[in-house]
């Protein structure tokens, strides 16, 4: 089976990975975003799959718009069987698809539920405790096609971003041969658009936590960002990521954003709106990630300062 693997993202690779070595596919091209300034010093980077394709050899393709005319002639040398999307960043077009009629995509959530493009956050940010993969056929709405196939994961206890989103990729890889393999085995079932929700990209006000609010939302908030972006708060006028969190059994009468308790040997409690946090892992600015008693032998914290 000849394949072109549309993605941008990390999630995408395992299943790019996947068909690389496994002999009855043959992958064609990878499809990415373009190379786009990143870090301080604004160098050009390539998007993680790009780097990954061209680690693996694959020929790649990174167009600013994989719908404009040009494009469409490029990928017409690319007669493949399939177009398989993952986390590729961008609406593929009707003149597109309809030169690969059985496109599908990788989406990482129990659809209709999450469609768009921050789907494992929003599953976090809700507290669920159950997430999963979607293979479904590409439409021209964006994640509604009519699904192929659908498996749930449990969303383990305090897990957080980086966590879950390498066991789904790693999951939606193995659903993706498994389809391959025996597509006529997976029949299309109509989404019920009656239930979709939606997720939305992450915006920098997200991720500057209120520690007015209650402890678990804190907590969830945390995990969703960790460790990249990584919510954070201000500390003696520095931004400070929490990357890991604990919610204490004890409310601590004091000021939401009042440092509370100090332990050597494991971080410091931060009181929040109803409860307070035990911060056990997190980033100050200009550091590396450390566990917070790590941070502690430096920074000399006192009971009752202030973080906002």
């Amino acid at each position: 089976m000849k394949i072109i693997f549309a993605g941008s993202s990390e999630f995408g690779i395992p299943a790019l990975e996947k068909l690389h070595v496994l002999r009855d596919f043959e992958l064609l091209l990878a499809i990415s975003q373009p190379a786009r300034p990143k870090g301080r010093k604004q160098l050009l980077e390539d998007t993680p799959l790009c780097q990954s394709a061209n680690h693996l050899g694959i020929p790649t393709f990174c167009p600013e718009d994989v719908n404009d005319p040009a494009s469409l002639r490029k990928l017409a040398e690319y007669p493949a069987d399939i177009l398989v999307t993952a986390s590729y960043g961008a609406f593929l077009g009707k003149t597109l698809r309809g030169m690969y009629p059985k496109a599908i995509n990788l989406h990482p959530s129990l659809l209709p539920l999450y469609r768009g493009p921050s789907p494992i956050r929003a599953a976090i940010l809700a507290g669920d405790a159950v997430s999963g993969n979607t293979i479904f056929r590409l439409s021209n709405k964006m994640d509604a096609g009519p699904i192929l196939i659908q498996e749930q994961l449990e969303i383990l206890p305090d897990e957080d971003y980086g966590s879950l989103h390498a066991r789904l990729a790693n999951q939606a890889a193995e659903m993706l041969i498994r389809y391959l393999r025996q597509p006529a085995e997976y029949p299309e079932i109509k989404q019920d658009h009656s239930r979709a929700s939606y997720s939305r990209m992450v915006e920098k006000q997200d991720l500057h936590l209120d520690v007015s609010l209650p402890a678990v939302e804190l907590s969830r908030r945390i995990r969703a960002y960790a460790t990249d972006p990584g919510a954070y708060v201000m500390f003696r006028g520095k931004m400070l990521k929490l990357l890991r969190a604990e919610i204490c059994a004890a409310y601590v009468q004091a000021k939401p954003g009042t440092i509370v308790g100090i332990d050597p040997a494991r971080g410091f409690m931060l009181n929040t709106g109803d409860a307070a946090l035990w911060i056990t892992r997190l980033q100050a600015a200009g550091k590396k990630i450390m566990d917070a008693r790590d941070y502690l032998l430096g920074a000399r914290l006192e009971i009752g300062e202030m973080i906002t």
